[in-house]
């Protein structure tokens, strides 16, 4: 069975049949893993060090244009 074949079938409930599917979707998805959990920690600490790295002047911010334009230069190069 394939997600548009579900989407087919889901269409054909009434909404309130579509509203109780809906919620035992979402109160069913699986929980966080752990997995996850150490990736958000990792993600967390790696937004903590590069934003103190900008406060103690380590790195210097650039304006977003130039990034994108620096960024999309050297991409047009190895094509």
């Amino acid at each position: 069975m394939s997600i548009g074949d579900i989407k087919e079938g889901v269409s054909r409930l009434s909404i309130k049949e579509q509203a109780a599917l809906a919620y035992w979707i979402i109160h069913n998805l699986e929980a966080v893993t752990e997995d996850e959990d150490m990736v958000d920690v990792a993600w967390r600490k790696e937004v903590r060090a590069r934003v103190q790295a900008i406060k103690s002047g380590k790195v210097q911010m650039i304006p977003g244009e130039k990034m994108w334009k620096d960024i999309l230069g050297n991409y047009v190069k190895t094509i």
